[in-house]
């Protein structure tokens, strides 16, 4: 039986790990569950809007040749749904790796994204593309949704925008790589790191483009995952050692 196998079923060995990977599927449920009562008339009094002018520019000019545009709207779309779905499972496996210590990696990511999810709750911020709910004027070509209508089915948070949790799961992967050379230094989690950062720099065009994101949420989510992750990460070494 290899290292990796052992590592996985140690992780499995503690209820603990169990109790997270459930919370964690619940968390995905209840984001899940936001397209079908987070209703245009339940944060109406609460919205907040910022200027759709990057991915109107974005859009406008790099849609105006037909083959930049079939291959844009393509790449983009597959990096905002699959790719993300993907990165997802690599940080699961990352997490698992860590054994009995699984739990730690899995604290710091679920605080950061419930932490995140929490602010848009509270906070709703409307992407560009769901202005049309509200009768504003605006026109953006709503590209992911003319061509990957399906994919509102598990986009929870149709009007929640701030901040960015597409940007903050690319961040927590690099920094799980990295708290994972640390503990096991391997050359491979720096290329793991690296690919989680080139992602993210992709992501962070990919989300304006189509219309999700505005540049303010990318930046809010240096401000949720990384901060929230490191002190996570630092404070349960400290009071409570490895094992």
């Amino acid at each position: 039986m290899d290292a990796q196998t052992i590592a996985i079923r140690e992780a499995f060995s503690v209820p603990f790990n169990i109790f997270l990977l459930f919370l964690m599927f619940v968390m995905l449920l209840f984001w899940w569950s936001a397209n079908k009562w987070q209703t245009p008339e339940r944060v109406r009094r609460r919205a907040i809007f910022f200027s759709p002018h990057l991915t109107q520019v974005l859009q406008k000019r790099l849609r105006s040749n037909s083959t930049t545009t079939k291959i844009l709207d393509f790449v983009t779309i597959q990096v905002w749904f699959w790719v993300f779905a993907v990165s997802i499972v690599i940080e699961w496996y990352i997490c698992a790796l860590q054994g009995k210590d699984a739990w730690r990696f899995g604290c710091a990511v679920l605080l950061a994204w419930g932490t995140s999810m929490t602010i848009q709750f509270l906070f709703p911020v409307i992407v560009p593309i769901r202005w049309d709910k509200f009768g504003r004027d605006l026109q953006v070509v709503p590209i992911r949704l003319l061509k990957f209508p399906q994919s509102d089915n598990v986009n929870g948070l149709l009007y929640n925008g701030l901040p960015s949790n597409h940007l903050g799961m690319m961040l927590a992967g690099a920094i799980l790589s990295l708290f994972s050379s640390l503990k096991y230094p391997w050359w491979g989690w720096y290329g793991i790191l690296f690919f989680f950062l080139g992602i993210a720099a992709f992501f962070c065009f990919s989300v304006i483009y189509l219309g999700e994101h505005y540049f303010q949420d990318l930046i809010a989510s240096f401000f949720v995952y990384p901060p929230i992750m490191f002190s996570v990460y630092f404070i349960l070494n400290l009071f409570v050692p490895m094992t």
